[in-house]
């Protein structure tokens, strides 16, 4: 549409909106001048300007009006606050710069009508979402979100496309928005045209600004579901009977064809077979009745690997094994760097590496490996953090010229940090046993590795190789082997262009990218998910939404137990503390002034598999920055045995800075007397051995726990270390024989014997 309709369908606005524009220019006259004018003064120019105020509390503190000639966006929190939408307003104040959006400051006002009619909101292109139109209610159609299906939240930006063309809404704390559906299928979108950095956005107000067309609407999310290596599944639902058709292909131009799944249903479902194992590809749902369409975004989907799937967590620190379920937690002790030299060794192919703090300081020479690596053919890509590079640029020097490398964009107001942390070795190598990806929230120099609380994860899984690798060349803006600073993305300006749900090694694992995939969404709805109990290890809480997902599980009866790093670093302390039972929030004790860098969330972990246990870990602080500036990656693991893994490591944690968790593993009986076995008789050789210490808070006892055959045979012995209350101890012992054993506890101030029967 070309500017000159847009000015005449300005001028079509209503008569009561004219008639009230009238009576405010003749009682302002003398000091108004338009908008329009107004913004062509420039920033630093104080003015008068008059016009009908089209947003209300909705959209926070900030308020836009608007003439018959242009937009504005006033802020003054004290001074607007009691302004609405309708409300037609004088308004003196300096032009100020917000992010490159003009908006007023320091005002005076004048109220002089309420409910006054809106101005109408001409339909516009994606094209003309620019500087002329910044501050105005402007409709685009035909719209369709690449989240579709999902749900609104706070502080979040949303892509939508219309003609091909895409563009971003925001969604702020506070919005009627939050909680509501991402709607599926062609929506027209109304709201106020504002800019923030180098983008312009649009503000829908509420739910009304979101319009429905057509009568036959998706009202689901598209779930994918029996992932194998042939194919998987894509579901969903609409509000009437319909038929069920997906296109798909290598490309956005879904150039594979289309599948048709069933006719007459609401509950689609349609099957993709006939792919390669670790493929990725474009689908697009869509249900038809014959005279009406309804159709998702287009997503990305994968199919499984032939990898191993073998999934690999380390931690830096001490881990309990008392409380092991499964298998054991490793601590590497001051050796994650060692650990990480000997994985960049494996490299046969390619290296990609994104890192926010390097500094080989005191660590072992991870930048030698690299350059190792390059020097016998590797090419190798290494993007590192620009806030964090003048400090340690002279490790970064260190890397041979063979190195590629990118440094993402100093900190702005619209962009902040490239906070990743991971390694993608041989994504695309034939043998899909090779490609690794190691990700994490430990970055590289020597308190990070040595005294911070950190994890490692390690995937073995060519799918989700070639899922990071997506990623990573959306920074690189490249598929190559060089740099593309022109078509490089950072932060806010990427897309949700990857997969993000895998099954590796027969587990569901899902995958997000900050800050384009709403990734606090993402952990809202995976904390809402915990039924028996939760734990978590966070550096920081700043999300008021987080908090309070966390005390609402714990109203709802989820035994709930956390850790984080400070109490002033956490702004959400006191909701948390509030709403958690005493003593189950503890912050980090700071020994020898470490951070508690950790960014884990355990739902379930010592719970039967159809309760979903699982763990969140990545290099995503629960905070707004790393949910809408921050270059940020995290994976959501459904798997007892790695749940539990961080589970020894989280109990080791809490008690090392004097918590105390007595709760015992279900499943498990109650412990009434000193101590007893689980299971007993026992069909195999791994025996839980329950014991309490009745020492104060606190207080620690040395325990022994001794095995001997009916013939006084000693034939397994262990000490260990109490803590007080209810302490489990997981035995396995090989080729032991059929047969009755006695079991003691020698716990200081009791020694206690029971017999134990291995069938």
């Amino acid at each position: 549409m070309s500017s000159k309709k847009i000015h005449q369908m300005k001028k079509s606005i209503t008569l009561s909106f004219i008639i009230a524009l009238a009576a405010i220019q003749s009682e302002a006259k003398a000091q108004s001048i338009a908008i329009d004018s107004a913004r062509t003064l420039g920033y630093g120019q104080t003015v008068t300007v008059t016009g009908i105020v089209t947003n209300g509390s909705e959209l926070g503190a900030i308020r836009y009006m608007q003439d018959a000639t242009a937009g504005l966006a006033v802020y003054d929190a004290t001074a607007m606050a009691g302004v609405h939408r309708g409300d037609s307003i004088t308004v003196s104040g300096i032009l100020n710069n917000y992010n490159n959006l003009m908006e007023m400051g320091t005002v005076t006002l004048t109220i002089h009508a309420t409910n006054v009619a809106l101005p109408v909101a001409p339909i516009i292109t994606v094209a003309q979402l620019n500087e002329p139109l910044e501050g105005e209610l402007v409709k685009i159609t035909g719209c369709s979100f690449a989240q579709a299906g999902g749900t609104f939240a706070g502080n979040t930006s949303y892509t939508v496309s219309s003609m091909t063309q895409n563009f971003t809404i925001y969604v702020r704390n506070g919005s009627p928005l939050i909680g509501t559906t991402i709607p599926t299928g062609n929506v027209t979108l109304r709201g106020i045209v504002s800019q923030f950095g180098s983008v312009y956005q649009l503000l829908p107000r509420d739910i009304n600004d979101i319009i429905v067309t057509g009568n036959l609407h998706i009202i689901s999310s598209v779930v994918q579901s029996n992932i194998v290596q042939t194919g998987f599944n894509l579901s969903w639902m609409t509000d009437s009977l319909s038929s069920s058709f997906v296109k798909y292909g290598y490309t956005p131009n879904l150039e594979l064809g289309t599948l048709f799944g069933n006719a007459n249903t609401a509950n689609h479902t349609v099957t993709l077979t006939g792919l390669q194992p670790a493929d990725i590809v474009y689908a697009e749902c869509f249900s038809n009745t014959g005279t009406d369409t309804a159709s998702s975004s287009t997503g990305l989907y994968a199919t499984q690997s032939a990898s191993s799937g073998n999934i690999k967590c380390y931690f830096n620190l001490s881990v309990n094994n008392n409380v092991a379920t499964i298998n054991n937690a490793i601590q590497l002790n001051h050796s994650i760097d060692d650990t990480l030299i000997a994985y960049i060794n494996r490299a046969q192919q390619t290296l990609d590496m994104t890192i926010y703090d390097y500094n080989d300081s005191l660590i072992s020479d991870i930048a030698g490996a690299v350059n190792a690596a390059a020097a016998r053919g590797v090419r190798v890509r290494f993007i590192s953090d620009g806030s964090m590079h003048a400090s340690n640029n002279s490790t970064l020097t260190q890397l041979s010229a063979a190195v590629h490398q990118a440094v993402s964009p100093v900190p702005t107001g619209y962009y902040n940090i490239m906070h990743n942390k991971f390694v993608i070795i041989d994504a695309k190598n034939s043998n899909p046993l090779i490609p690794i990806v190691w990700t994490g929230s430990t970055n590289w120099q020597e308190e990070q590795i040595d005294s911070d609380p950190n994890s490692v994860i390690i995937y073995q899984d060519q799918t989700l190789a070639k899922t990071y690798t997506l990623e990573f060349n959306e920074m690189w803006g490249d598929t190559g082997a060089v740099y593309n600073a022109s078509t490089a993305k950072w932060g806010p300006d990427k897309s949700d262009n990857t997969p993000h749900e895998f099954n590796i090694g027969g587990n569901r694992v899902e995958c997000y990218f900050s800050p384009s995939d709403n990734v606090n969404s993402h952990l809202i709805h995976t904390i809402n998910s915990a039924d028996v109990n939760m734990d978590f290890a966070s550096m920081v809480i700043t999300r008021a939404d987080i908090a309070a997902a966390i005390t609402g599980r714990v109203a709802a009866g989820v035994e709930t137990f956390g850790i984080t790093n400070t109490v002033t670093g956490t702004t959400t302390w006191n909701t948390l503390r509030t709403g958690m039972q005493a003593g189950h929030l503890i912050p980090w004790c700071d020994s020898a002034n470490s951070i508690m860098h950790h960014k884990y969330l355990l739902v379930d972990q010592n719970q039967a598999s159809n309760l979903d246990p699982l763990v969140w870990v990545g290099s995503h602080n629960w905070s707004n920055n790393a949910n809408v500036r921050n270059d940020e990656n995290t994976t959501v693991v459904h798997n007892q045995a790695i749940a539990n893994q961080f589970y020894q490591e989280f109990y080791s944690r809490f008690i090392s800075c004097g918590g105390l968790i007595t709760t015992e593993i279900k499943g498990l009986p109650e412990l009434n007397s000193e101590f007893s076995i689980y299971p007993n008789p026992s069909t195999n050789n791994n025996v839980t051995v329950l014991f309490k210490n009745f020492a104060g808070y606190g207080k620690n006892k040395n325990a022994t726990i001794i095995i001997t055959d009916i013939t006084g045979k000693i034939i397994h012995q262990a000490e260990l270390t109490s803590v007080a209350g209810t302490n489990i101890y997981n035995l396995s012992i090989d080729n032991i024989v059929a047969g009755m054993y006695f079991v003691t506890i020698h716990c200081e101030e009791y020694n206690s014997t029971q017999k134990w029967v291995k069938q």
